[in-house]
């Protein structure tokens, strides 16, 4: 068909309303008509290709109000009120053959008179209700009616249920065990053996065994009040720390390094800090609401409460995504992920291009956390952790550190001028760009370039000029009316509406720009591009010093070059935002252009070389960004799309917890939403992590995913106990732990029964202690002597450390076949359930790796037991030290049938140090019952 002009196109539209509009004169709910008149259409011409259960082109999906609204690839497809500005009535209308819909066949001018008079009533949409954004469809649930699932309900303490093994348990917790365990039939196991249960507490609490000599007195006495004080003992040694704050770091997804190298050096220079931190709060059994609070938003709390700075590492210990053109947006992917993953059990980021599929997790909620996490930035400057001993190297450290800030220093300032000179002089270039990114002028889909033939744009430029110019025609200022009139002129067309536009303000030259009148000169502009062109001209002549002659009063300034230098033109920012945008994530600039912010990244570069050597600490710290971020939704994730704008916020379905919107950066509300006793989610969260440690399997069985695509918890009452319990014990984990090793469910043995094993093979209902395999941490540290000391930078594991695996070197770019063989954490990610294999590869490391069999030397070498020269008290004592008991006569047969004739002497260290190694290989060493 010919193409005509939208508006004539739009004109002709509202007559054919007229056919329709006298049927429905009498019905004026805009929701009615929606039902009666819009959705028919829909679900007839439409949702086969736009909806979630179809194809979804152009990521346009039109089964719901939030489909149309975020819009597609080319951003919302509707602005209600308006048809004139909705790419919706471009398509249906055909004015754009580049952009008609349905593809093959046009609606009928009445349907099309339909959707228009649809959109100027704005666009009512029942699908969600007018009263509140939060009902939305997920898994064919509101977001009102997700809050009836177990997650999102609220955190009570059930009453206890009555039991009919009234002497077995101990506490609350088995109470709850067991009355499962009777409506199964099934019967819980005895109590272990004391030795057995010895090594248990040992291995779960501090990762190491008991001496034979703990062991036989703990046999001696094993007593609930002697269990209890082998627990404090436990719970009061550095060691815990060490121990559960590996948990901790997997979730946290820590790493001592970047994917990438710097100048060789790959080490995040203080990442150790953040690990400190964590051990220390689990020793010092810091509150966990604290502990949340601290990770998030340590730098908000009041000074008064002594918030330790290193707690941020939490944030940004994370990938870093070198070489991603995405890297600032996958970041806070990666946080927005670990928060709600560590956190609140939730898979926050499945919301990051859509709606969640599962749970009720919008979309808009994605980009809410997204808006408080970007509106932080990192300083170059950390802050420091304690105060060093004053020595010659501290002394040379602090002065090239001073001189590699000061230089960083200049170079913002040379940024600073450059960016306000070049914002201004390249004002055709930014008026191209505001032209051809314009809805109706927009020459390309997708990204517009920021290179140019005189240079490169930023990408903070565009909207700053669009600002400007809308502060302008606001206050009724001249110098935009005409451009404002041309860019509402539709593109298709253009040539022929703009002679009308350029006539009439020349017949009312007093309510125009002269200036402006006068550079058009009569000629009428074909295209937007050239009206661009135009106003460019006027502004650089504007912007050239004016010529004074002699004797002369000086020139008056042009309005134009008034208004970019007034001090509230968009157009002018400060040092600060200058230095926020060299540090934003690194690569993300949005008043500097590529080139200073790479001359940025190598003075960090050298700095980051420097400190990863210093010999002072600091703490991985975040702070408030100047510029708090207004989020939009990434249509489809895609950042070069923006659509809908949405608040900061906490989740929605979370709303009882918190529903105010935060006015800063929001991360400290975050956290304190995230710490709430309201928060259904984290004292669940926390608590099942603790019971998934003590027993293997979480209540949950699906630790860091407490959505619908979980795990349901296998004894739902219990785990809201085990919630209430804690927090109305202080959020305490040592209470906790203390709560649930007392209990007798946790002290079952490990045997087998026939009929329970058939019942319930995977031990869900706990009818016994499942026997555990011991974590490649403490199967390396149990068999020699360990160095003691405490924190510090982290060394690789080689066969000369002998520091607790938790100092150890983690590689994010280069995990050793090692780790990567006995399921160390992947640190690309949170991870909070290791895998647990068995293999060859295992076996092979325990029986050939140099440092083993160092350890296996140096135990033969101890004196304890190197001072026997009969080989039986040799074995006896090896057994000791290995398995914390005596072996019995067939053990000793079979070690002195393995030994042969070789002689407790140096001359057997060959054959010994063997013999120790099968030890460490065998089943009772590599399992803890």
């Amino acid at each position: 068909m010919k193409h005509k002009s939208y508006a004539i196109a739009i004109a002709f539209l509202s007559s054919a309303w007229t056919a329709v509009s006298c049927a429905h004169a009498a019905d004026d709910s805009g929701d009615a008509f929606f039902k009666q008149n819009v959705e028919p259409i829909l679900a007839k011409y439409c949702f086969e290709c736009h909806s979630h259960s179809g194809k979804m082109k152009g990521g346009l999906n039109l089964d719901s109000r939030s489909g149309w609204a975020v819009g597609g690839e080319t951003g919302p497809a509707i602005v209600p009120s308006k048809p004139e500005a909705s790419l919706l009535i471009k398509a249906l209308s055909y004015t754009d053959k580049d952009l008609t819909m349905p593809p093959k066949k046009k609606l009928s001018d009445v349907e099309i008179a339909i959707f228009t008079e649809w959109v100027r009533k704005g666009a009512p949409d029942p699908r969600i209700t007018a009263a509140s954004a939060a009902k939305k469809a997920f898994n064919g649930m509101t977001l009102e009616s997700a809050r009836s699932y177990w997650a999102f309900q609220p955190v009570r303490n059930p009453n206890v249920p009555a039991t009919q093994d009234v002497g077995w348990a101990v506490n609350d917790v088995d109470r709850f065990v067991l009355s499962r365990l009777d409506q199964s039939g099934l019967k819980h196991n005895p109590q272990a053996d004391p030795r057995a249960l010895l090594r248990r507490v040992y291995f779960d609490l501090i990762g190491l065994p008991p001496t034979y000599e703990q062991a036989e007195k703990f046999a001696a006495n094993p007593s609930r009040e002697a269990f209890a004080s082998v627990v404090d003992e436990l719970l009061a040694r550095p060691e815990y720390g060490q121990r559960w704050g590996r948990h901790w770091l997997d979730v946290a997804r820590y790493s001592d390094t970047t994917e990438k190298s710097t100048d060789g050096e790959r080490r995040i220079p203080f990442a150790h800090t953040y690990r400190d931190y964590v051990i220390d709060a689990f020793n010092s059994d810091k509150p966990f609401r604290q502990f949340v609070v601290e990770q998030i938003a340590a730098d908000r709390l009041p000074v008064e409460s002594h918030a330790d700075l290193r707690a941020l590492g939490f944030l940004t210990v994370g990938r870093r995504f070198e070489g991603n053109a995405e890297a600032p947006h996958l970041i806070i992917d990666d946080r927005i992920d670990v928060i709600g993953r560590g956190f609140l059990s939730l898979t926050l980021s499945c919301a990051r291009c859509h709606d969640h599929k599962f749970d009720a997790i919008p979309t808009a909620d994605y980009y809410s956390l997204y808006g408080i996490l970007a509106s932080s930035t990192e300083p170059l400057d950390l802050p420091q952790v304690g105060t060093p001993v004053e020595s010659d190297a501290v002394k040379k450290y602090r002065a090239s550190r001073a001189s590699l800030l000061a230089d960083y220093d200049k170079h913002i300032d040379k940024c600073l001028e450059k960016s306000k000179r070049l914002l201004r002089e390249m004002a055709p270039e930014y008026l191209h760009y505001l032209a051809a990114s314009s809805s109706n002028h927009r020459v390309t889909e997708g990204f517009l370039p920021l290179d140019t033939p005189r240079g490169l744009l930023v990408r903070g430029g565009p909207p700053r000029w669009e600002a400007l110019i809308a502060a302008s025609l606001k206050r009724g200022e001249p110098f935009f009316k005409l451009w404002n009139q041309f860019l509402a002129l539709p593109r298709v067309g253009f040539d022929e509406q703009s002679k009308r536009v350029l006539a009439d303000a020349v017949s009312n030259p007093t309510e125009n720009d002269t200036t402006i009148l006068a550079a058009f000169g009569g000629k009428v502009p074909t295209s937007m591009l050239e009206v661009a062109d135009t106003y460019g001209r006027v502004i650089l002549e504007a912007l050239k010093p004016p010529v004074k002659p002699a004797d002369a009063a000086p020139p008056s300034k042009p309005f134009v070059a008034t208004l970019l230098s007034d001090p509230a033109s968009p157009l002018q920012f400060t040092r600060d935002e200058i230095a926020e945008d060299l540090l934003r994530f690194i690569t993300e600039f949005q008043l500097v252009s590529r080139p200073e912010g790479d001359a940025a990244g190598k003075l960090r570069e050298k700095l980051t070389v420097l400190e990863a050597s210093a010999p002072v600490e600091r703490a991985m710290a975040v702070k408030v960004g100047v510029r708090p971020l207004d989020p939009h939704i990434f249509v489809r994730g895609d950042y070069h799309k923006p659509g809908a704008a949405v608040p900061r916020r906490f989740l929605q379905v979370l709303g009882a917890v918190d529903d105010k919107l935060y006015n800063g950066d929001g991360r400290l509300e975050l956290a304190q939403a995230i710490a709430s006793e309201r928060n259904p989610l984290t004292a669940r969260a926390i608590a099942n992590r603790i019971w998934m440690h003590h027993f293997g399997a979480g209540l949950v069985a699906t630790p860091d995913n407490f959505g619908v695509m979980g795990e349901a918890p296998s004894h739902p009452e219990l785990l809201d106990h085990l919630a209430s319990w804690f927090m109305t014990h202080d959020w305490s984990i040592k209470a906790l732990h203390r709560y649930i090793l007392s209990s007798a469910t946790w002290q079952q043995s490990s045997a087998v029964q026939t009929v329970a094993l058939e019942k319930d093979p995977g031990n869900r209902l706990l009818w016994r202690m499942a026997p555990r395999k011991i974590e490649f941490e403490p199967l390396r540290e149990v068999a020699g002597r360990l160095d003691k000391r405490l924190g510090g930078r982290s060394t690789p594991l080689n066969d000369q450390n002998s520091r607790r695996a938790v100092y150890g070197y983690t590689d994010r770019f280069r995990i050793p076949a090692l780790l990567r063989n006995f399921d160390v954490a992947n640190p690309d990610t949170s991870i909070s359930h290791r895998s647990e294999s068995i293999n060859p590869l295992q076996a092979l490391y325990l029986l050939n790796s140099p440092f083993v069999r160092a350890q296996a030397e140096a135990l033969i070498h101890e004196p304890e037991i190197s001072k026997f020269a009969d080989v039986r008290e040799r074995i006896r004592t090896l057994y000791r030290r290995v398995f914390s008991h005596d072996p019995d006569d067939k053990e000793i047969a079979m070690a002195e049938a393995y030994l042969g004739s070789t002689k407790a002497d140096a001359s057997g260290d060959r054959q010994w140090t063997s013999f120790v190694q099968s030890l460490l290989l065998s089943n009772e060493f590599m399992f803890c019952d």
